[in-house]
């Protein structure tokens, strides 16, 4: 059952696993238009691609999988690679392939035992076209069965796919044409830095690309009280002309969109547990607030009340 419904929903292959008489397996599936991403939970698991079914039917796709848990493994193209958790990995449904993956907990010799259910494995896939990527073949080919650790443009594609996956009820169903866009421009630009030729992709590609690393890197500096619009465009290396038509046309400028997040981290913080004996303007600082003053009415004009009135209302469950 679980060969059938993978291979129907994703690309078709062979699976095996030492618990095949004890296995129980858990899949699903965000709909974002031309990505196909999807997440699993699985015992210990081996599943290939021969060349019998390439010739069957090949969608041509690159799948890209990281593995969250457990140790996994990878051969394409008489290339072999050991993957760890959090690092991507890159194959091609248009070569023969095989992926072991299983979980740490299971040492080799207790594989195969039935008694108790197995300890389980945790990964994230996603299948593109290869005809959505801007990146020739034949460059692409160097990247698979390659590693891909969690740092430049990998890492933020990781911390996408996990809040589509995890929390995909926090988008709307009318989200995900557009969350599709984003996902194949992270997968183009993690693919070109990889390659070094993030130039050859298309100026819009590399456009959403430098959002999204000013995206993170607002989000990561939100406590630096000299973060502001100049300190984002020099770590940049662009003019503040260019940051500013970056969001050109949003709701929020950077300067807002800074001070927006910084105000929400405060809100949340007057309300944890965890800082209920922290002083309101110490929980300001703590996110770059450093005036009193300017802290309480930026406060009040966003929510409609001050800091410690906040601090005071009834929180719902």
């Amino acid at each position: 059952m679980w060969q059938e419904v993978i291979s129907e929903g994703t690309v078709s292959a062979a699976f095996s696993s030492p618990h095949s008489a004890n296995f129980t397996g858990f899949a699903s599936a965000v709909d974002l238009g031309v990505p196909t991403v999807s997440s699993f939970r699985y015992p210990a698991l081996t599943w290939s691609r021969s060349p019998g079914m390439i010739r069957q039917g090949d969608p041509e796709m690159y799948g890209l999988a990281l593995p969250l848990t457990g140790d996994a493994a990878i051969v394409q193209n008489r290339r072999h690679s050991v993957v760890r958790p959090t690092e991507f990995t890159l194959f091609s449904t248009s070569s023969p392939f095989e992926c072991r993956h299983r979980p740490h907990d299971e040492p080799a010799s207790r594989a195969g035992q039935q008694q108790a259910p197995p300890p389980t494995a945790k990964a994230i896939s996603v299948l593109v076209p290869v005809s959505a990527v801007p990146l020739p073949r034949a460059k692409v080919s160097r990247l698979l069965a390659g590693r891909f650790p969690p740092e430049g443009m990998a890492s933020l594609l990781t911390q996408f796919l996990l809040q589509v996956t995890t929390h995909p009820e926090q988008f709307r169903a009318a989200d995900a044409r557009q969350l599709g866009y984003m996902a194949l421009d992270l997968i183009s630009a993690t693919l070109a830095q990889h390659l070094d030729c993030e130039q050859a992709l298309p100026a819009e590609v590399q456009r959403q690309a430098l959002r999204a690393r000013i995206d993170a890197f607002i989000t990561e500096h939100l406590g630096d009280a000299d973060l502001s619009a100049r300190t984002v465009a020099a770590a940049h290396h662009i003019s503040l002309r260019t940051l500013y038509r970056l969001w050109e046309g949003e709701e929020a400028s950077v300067a807002e969109l800074i001070r927006l997040r910084r105000l929400d981290r405060c809100r949340r913080d007057l309300t944890s547990p965890l800082h209920a004996s922290k002083p309101i303007y110490a929980i300001a600082a703590r996110w770059g607030f450093l005036d009193k003053t300017s802290f309480t009415r930026l406060f009040r004009a966003t929510y409609g009340t001050s800091p410690q009135d906040y601090r005071q209302q009834p929180q719902p469950d």
